[in-house]
C-alpha cells in the first residue's frame, strides 16, 4: 500500500511538472515580426510572421517599403548589329482596295541592307531570313473602340498570355513587332514562375537586332521592334512634312516622327511629336523569384509609366488630327525615337491577320 501511494505521488508529480511546463510555454506573447531582406533594420510591411522572439532576418520596425537584397539579372543593352548584308530575295509588296478592305500581299523581305542571320560567325541570331507569304486584310473605315486592345496579354495562361498582335505592316511589306516574347524569369514561357507582367524590353536588352531595330522570327520573318532606320533612309524623309510609312492593323495610319504643331492646322509648322511616357522612379519591389527587382532603368517594358500630357501623343502613341493623306482627320499613329517608339496599343479593332501566330 505504501509504495502505490509512492507511485501515485509521483505520478502527480510529474503531471504537475509537464502541465506547468507547458503552461510556461503558452504564456509567451506573440509579436509581429517583419522580413528585413536588407539588413536596414526596416522590415517589409507585406512579408510578416508570429513569433515569441525574434527570428532572423526578422525585424520589428514594419517602415520599410523597397526591402530587397537582390539585384536584377538583367542590364542594358541597346547595341546593334551592323547591317552590311544583302539578300538574295526580291523584295515583293503589293496593295489593292477591295470594297472597304486594303489588301496587302507581301513576303517580308526589305528592300534594304540587314544584319547577319542564320546559322554561322557573327549572326545575330540563329535564324536566317526567308522569302514569307503574307496576306493582310485592313479596314478602310477604322473606328475608335471603347477601350485600347494591348499587344501584349499580361494576364492569362497558354496562347491567352504573352505578345498577342504585332502592329502593322510598313509600305515595304514588313512587320512592326515590337513586342518581344521574354517574360520573366526569362527560363522559358512554360516556367511556372512566368510573369508576362515584366516582359523585356527589345530596344533595351541584347536580342540579337540589326541596324534597322529588327530581327528574324524561327519561321525565318524579319521585322522590327523599334524604328526601321534603313527603310527611313531610304524614304528620305523630310522633317518639314508629314510622312506616311505604313498602316496599323486596326487600319489607322502610321506616320514617322514628324507632324503638324497644330493637329488641326495643315498651314502649322511640322514638329517631332514626343512621347508621353517615362521612367518610372525608384524600384521594381520584386522578390527575384515571381518579379524582379533592381531600379526602373528600362529592362522591362514595365520600367516605363503613361503620363496623360506629358508629351503631344496618347497611350497608344498617336493623336487626332489632320494629315496630308487624311485632309478631313483621323486618328494616327507616331513612331517615335523614345519609347514607346512603336505603340503597343490599338485604338481600334485590329486585323485577326496580325494575330500572332496565325
Amino acid at each position: 500500500m505504501k509504495n502505490f501511494l509512492v507511485a501515485v505521488f509521483i505520478l502527480i508529480l510529474a503531471n504537475c511538472f509537464i502541465a506547468c511546463s507547458s503552461s510556461e510555454d503558452d504564456s509567451c506573447t506573440e509579436t509581429t515580426w517583419y522580413q528585413d531582406f536588407d539588413s536596414d533594420n526596416l522590415g517589409n510591411p507585406d512579408v510578416s510572421i508570429e513569433a515569441c522572439e525574434q527570428p532572423s532576418g526578422y525585424v520589428s520596425n514594419n517602415s520599410d517599403t523597397d526591402d530587397s537584397d537582390c539585384e536584377s539579372d538583367q542590364v542594358l543593352d541597346s547595341s546593334r548589329g551592323a547591317c552590311n548584308e544583302t539578300l538574295a530575295f526580291a523584295n515583293s509588296y503589293n496593295q489593292t482596295i477591295l470594297g472597304n478592305n486594303r489588301i496587302i500581299t507581301s513576303n517580308s523581305i526589305p528592300e534594304h541592307m540587314v544584319g547577319r542571320f542564320g546559322m554561322g560567325s557573327g549572326s545575330l541570331n540563329p535564324n536566317a531570313i526567308s522569302e514569307q507569304n503574307e496576306t493582310y486584310t485592313i479596314t478602310m473605315n477604322p473606328m475608335e473602340s471603347a477601350s485600347l486592345t494591348a499587344l501584349l496579354s499580361t494576364t492569362g495562361i497558354g496562347p491567352n498570355a504573352g505578345p498577342q498582335y504585332s502592329f502593322g505592316v510598313l509600305l515595304n511589306g514588313v512587320e512592326l513587332d515590337p513586342v518581344a516574347a521574354e517574360p520573366f524569369p526569362h527560363e522559358g514561357m512554360m516556367n511556372p514562375n512566368v510573369n508576362w507582367e515584366w516582359n523585356l524590353e527589345a530596344l533595351n536588352v541584347n536580342l540579337g537586332l540589326d541596324c534597322n531595330n529588327a530581327h528574324v522570327q524561327p519561321t525565318g520573318k524579319y521585322h522590327y521592334h523599334g524604328s526601321p532606320i534603313l527603310f527611313l533612309e531610304a524614304l528620305n524623309a523630310p522633317t518639314d512634312t508629314m510622312t506616311l510609312i505604313g498602316y496599323a492593323a486596326d487600319g489607322f495610319p502610321i506616320y514617322y516622327k514628324y507632324a503638324y504643331s497644330d493637329a488641326t492646322d495643315n498651314n502649322s509648322s511640322v514638329v517631332a511629336m514626343s512621347s508621353s511616357y517615362q521612367l518610372k522612379s525608384g524600384a521594381r519591389g520584386g522578390d527575384g523569384v515571381t518579379a524582379p527587382c533592381g531600379t526602373y532603368d528600362g529592362v522591362y517594358s514595365n520600367d516605363y509609366e503613361y503620363v496623360s500630357g506629358l508629351g503631344s501623343l496618347d497611350e497608344a502613341n498617336g493623336r487626332i488630327g489632320i494629315t496630308p493623306e487624311y485632309p478631313s482627320g483621323t486618328f494616327y499613329y507616331v513612331i517615335t525615337d523614345e519609347f514607346p517608339s512603336i505603340p503597343r496599343f490599338f485604338k481600334g479593332t485590329p486585323s485577326q491577320d496580325f494575330r500572332v501566330g496565325m
